[in-house]
């Protein structure tokens, strides 16, 4: 209770420093607000409890409100509030978790509600969009699956195991809304299945039994249809030579897709064909599977236990919210492309990048810039860490207006820091990291005074910023083995400054007593 106090009181005075001078720049707006978002792919059918997560950070602490929606109707014998993140079980994040029991709310749509509210003098709460999804407390049998066979089925058959019909499309149109489609080996064409962009619950295609991922393709294709849940299934195209390829594409924002440890590959390698794996603002959700051998990391409004592996470009910056999620291997070799761990650059004077959360996230053995920005506001880096290449001078860089950004524990053992000529920020921090160096431009100036940089180690002596410093051999256990957890005899164990919302380090092991180290691990 101490420590919050503490921290509200000089959160207060770093507001009211920063506010003083740059009403021209930033939106007339007292306190701050969390940064969080939904850790749940939504429309699911909720048959059993269910335990929902919310990731959430702010500089202070926060508490999460939680409640359920039927129709028009809210259940307040449901509502929660959450005082803390905790290990949520489902998804194995630390992260702000309510249940929900399928017996206790009427069986049909429900909405689960969050309201998540920051300690601290004049900071704000915020409402997260509804979560949309399904109760189905009885125990109703699920609807036989359709069965497809690319290479011995007729679509004039019925779908069953010994008479399964051809194509994806009419798979899917045998299924339904809400049913399974079940692959034999072979290649699929996802395009113009024409299912209908109004649908209630996710179609989920996966391979038979006896098929594994590798045998199961499918390939590029418009599938004008919503919520189409790809598990275990493998997008495989062989593309020599495009400047954009998008493997899936939706229909400007109306259609959500959902792939579930999948494999995304072009056969070609990353630097052929100019392959993404989303097009057409195509709302996507992608749990656990790998990306490898294509231009970029694929763009997802939630992404949660993905690998990175072998890409051109850009890894996350395309995605909403990532979390627990890798990179192995960025280069943008003979493309000439400009690779960023995460970008959030908006070009545009009056418009701002907001709400981007990348928890628990790691790129090593990159030829990239880590983190870069231009008018950034509201969003949480948290626990990361980031390793480039020896042969790349790139700096981690921001520039612009910067409203409200926490960097909270990263580690980035061979890229400095520089904030760019032109940054005004405002709300701040940068907190219990492990960087080279950080500095500001010498020519243009940048002004980081609404920047709260404090605990933080910096390899090179004499090459830091702000307070509480220190400097020197972080006692890393391997570097040379791209392992950056801290020796136990590291000076920097126990040494962070305590942040109530982040109560583990990347690996997910809790501080021990609460007392943080330096650095992501």
């Amino acid at each position: 209770m101490e420590m919050r106090t503490v921290w509200s009181v000089t959160i207060a005075l770093i507001m009211g420093t920063q506010s003083r001078g740059q009403d021209t720049v930033f939106p007339a707006e007292s306190g701050t607000i969390p940064v969080a978002g939904w850790d749940v792919v939504p429309h699911q059918i909720i048959r059993e409890p269910f335990l929902a997560g919310v990731v959430a950070f702010h500089e202070t602490s926060v508490s999460v409100q939680f409640g359920v929606r039927s129709g028009s109707n809210p259940l307040p014998k449901l509502a929660r509030n959450v005082a803390a993140p905790s290990l949520n079980p489902r998804t194995g994040v630390w992260e702000y978790v309510f249940k929900v029991d399928p017996r206790q709310v009427p069986a049909g749509p429900i909405h689960l509600t969050a309201v998540c509210i920051p300690e601290g003098n004049g900071n704000r709460p915020i409402t997260l969009p509804e979560l949309p999804l399904h109760a189905a407390p009885a125990p109703t049998p699920p609807a036989a699956p359709i069965h497809v066979d690319a290479i011995a089925g007729n679509d004039t058959a019925t779908g069953t195991r010994d008479g399964p019909v051809r194509t994806l499309a009419a798979g899917i149109r045998k299924a339904g809304d809400g049913g399974t489609v079940l692959l034999a080996p072979g290649t699929y064409s996802p395009d113009k299945l024409r299912g209908g962009k109004s649908r209630e619950y996710w179609t989920t295609i996966q391979p038979a039994e006896g098929a594994t991922r590798d045998e199961v393709r499918v390939g590029r294709g418009r599938p004008g249809m919503d919520k189409l849940r790809f598990r275990n299934v493998a997008f495989v195209v062989d593309v020599k030579s495009a400047k954009y390829y998008p493997i899936l594409s939706g229909e400007n924002g109306m259609t959500e897709v959902w792939l579930d440890n999948c494999e995304i590959r072009n056969l070609q390698g990353r630097w052929a064909g100019g392959v993404v794996m989303f097009g057409n603002r195509y709302r996507a959700y992608v749990t656990g599977g790998v990306t490898t051998e294509i231009r970029r990391g694929p763009g997802a409004v939630l992404m949660r236990d993905h690998r990175i592996v072998k890409i051109a470009e850009d890894v996350f910056t395309d995605s909403k919210v990532v979390i627990n999620s890798s990179a192995d291997g960025v280069d943008a070799g003979p493309t000439g492309g400009h690779a960023d761990f995460h970008q959030s650059h908006v070009g545009k004077k009056t418009q701002f990048k907001s709400g981007v959360i990348l928890y628990n996230c790691s790129g090593v053995n990159c030829k990239a810039q880590g983190f870069f920005g231009h008018n950034l506001k509201d969003s949480a880096f948290v626990n990361c860490l980031f390793e480039k290449t020896p042969d790349v001078p790139m700096l981690s860089q921001y520039s612009g207006m910067l409203d409200h950004v926490l960097f909270l524990h990263l580690t980035l053992p061979n890229q400095s820091w520089l904030w760019r000529g032109g940054l005004r920020s405002r709300n701040c921090f940068m907190l219990n990291c492990i960087l080279p160096g950080m500095s500001t431009h010498s020519k243009e100036g940048a002004d980081v005074s609404g920047v709260s940089i404090r605990s933080n180690h910096f390899l090179r002596p004499g090459r830091g910023m702000g307070t509480d410093i220190s400097e020197g051999d972080p006692g890393f256990a391997a570097p040379g083995k791209a392992d950056y957890r801290l020796s136990p005899e590291s000076s920097l164990c126990g040494a962070g400054r305590p942040l109530p919302c982040v109560p583990v380090n990347a690996a997910g092991e809790a501080w021990p007593d609460g007392k943080p180290n330096r650095g992501c691990f």
